[in-house]
């Protein structure tokens, strides 16, 4: 006890971080706090600067440490328990705001993500930055009745094989979770009856495992491990299952707009399968078309988002040819030019016709420049070369490979061996010819066709 009179010595310990142009307010949070963290368990009554934490400095700032442990002893006999009470509403109100932290950081991430795999990696790698834990995971469930990691981190998990883990799903403390559909959490596992230890995960001693919900259907969990006894309480169970559900949500967006992404296309194929039911110069099924355009974008290194508007674009891109009269259409020899002047406007009415749809912005750009020629000569703008967005690049030199191979009003289909000689022939001209051979690798696996080089391709 402290005598009569005895001047009480207290402390406080400070973490600076320096603002670097272009840094977030999370992330300079995250520096600071991790100073505070570094003072509080090392070197108390200090300003710590966030410079000089180790690069492999584990906060642990989700376990009850003995540190801390043994600061409320020292305070209760010096201050007595109204002050301890109010040290621990101050510690538990620092970890709140830390909590805190992380799900912003984890849900500004999140936000706009639709790729599964981009999703639950952002979820781990918060995770197991800010928690600095042992081993930390997002589990998926299978159909086989099996689980397996969709993103894992920490050294036991690449032991075991990173990505190709997998175990029955009613295994372990994450089949206790599965089966409970509830948080689980275990500060012992040697006293759990479920636990089922591996040569890889023996350093184990405290699991959290907390599910996942997408659109009421229990899709997998958030497991974390670590290699200490009694490293979790309440608040950590309430923060995992609170980025659970941020997983959770974000991956239900995600499924929402696959399949409003699927209604779209469905749409598209409708509207082209009309066409091709209307007008006899457009013989190519629609599937075919949209296959052969993916592909060779594909070989050319194109992104999924662009692959997204070429496909629709490939679907869409004479959709303006509704507005063209069926006498131009179906005339059997040359166009006038007065008939050429009506038909080499359908480009336009196409763009005219999707502008509206703000989803299709990037697909209207692709139909008015989808009949575009590499040498400058094609129709509505003139554009040559690169100019020439690539996805309307692809989708001209596949579009005319289809016509080739179809009955025309004006003439019979060529083989498909002379349409790959017409190809051939209109590269330069008519064609870019890196599209083309990317075109001709695609129709003729097995020959040997020029290399098709991928630096630049995305630009245009």
């Amino acid at each position: 006890m402290r005598a009569a009179g005895e001047a009480v010595i207290a402390g406080a310990t400070a973490g600076i971080a320096r603002w670097i142009p272009g840094q977030t307010a999370t992330a300079l949070l995250e520096e600071a706090d991790r100073a505070l963290l570094l003072g509080k368990q090392q070197r108390r009554g200090e300003t710590i600067l966030s410079s000089e934490v180790p690069v492999g400095f584990r906060p642990g700032r989700f376990k009850r440490a003995e540190a801390s442990a043994a600061l409320h002893d020292n305070v209760r006999m010096s201050l007595g328990s109204d002050a301890v009470h109010a040290q621990r509403q101050a510690e538990r109100l620092q970890k709140r705001t830390r909590q805190l932290v992380i799900a912003n950081a984890l849900g500004a991430r999140l936000a706009g993500m639709q790729d599964v795999g981009g999703i639950v990696t952002a979820a781990v790698d918060e995770l197991h930055r800010a928690f600095g834990d042992f081993l930390c995971a997002v589990i998926r469930l299978r159909e086989d009745g099996f689980v397996e990691g969709a993103s894992l981190r920490g050294a036991a998990f690449i032991r075991l094989g990173e990505q190709s883990w997998s175990q029955p799903r009613h295994s372990g403390i994450i089949g206790r979770c599965l089966r409970e559909r509830r948080v689980v959490m275990v500060n012992d596992v040697s006293r759990e009856p479920a636990y089922e230890s591996t040569s890889e995960t023996d350093g184990t001693r405290a699991e959290l495992v907390a599910p996942i919900w997408v659109g009421g259907r229990l899709w997998g969990c958030v497991n974390i491990e670590e290699d200490h006894l009694d490293a979790f309480d309440d608040d950590d169970a309430r923060l995992v299952q609170m980025v659970a559900d941020q997983v959770g949500a974000a991956l239900r967006s995600a499924q929402l707009f696959e399949q409003l992404e699927g209604a779209y296309l469905g749409t598209a194929e409708v509207l082209a399968t009309a066409l091709q039911a209307r007008d006899a110069m457009f013989g190519g099924p629609f599937s075919s078309i949209v296959g052969l355009c993916t592909e060779v974008a594909e070989r050319l290194g194109m992104g999924e988002s662009d692959l997204r508007d070429l496909r629709y674009a490939a679907a869409l891109h004479d959709i303006g040819t509704i507005a063209v009269p069926q006498a131009i259409l179906d005339k059997p020899g040359p166009l006038d030019p007065q008939e050429r002047a009506v038909m080499e406007r359908h480009p336009l009415v196409g763009e005219q016709i999707l502008a509206p749809v703000e989803y299709l912005a990037g697909v209207a750009r692709l139909v008015r420049h989808g009949h575009e020629r590499w040498d400058g000569t094609g129709y509505p703008d003139g554009l040559g070369s690169v100019a020439i967005p690539l996805a309307a690049r692809v989708i001209f030199a596949c579009d005319a490979y289809s016509a080739m191979l179809s009955e025309r009003p004006h003439r019979g289909g060529r083989t498909e061996a002379q349409a790959r000689e017409e190809l051939r022939a209109g590269a330069g001209s008519q064609f870019d010819p890196q599209v083309v051979d990317a075109l001709l690798s695609v129709l003729e696996p097995d020959a040997e066709v020029a290399s098709v080089p991928s630096e630049g391709w995305q630009s245009g």
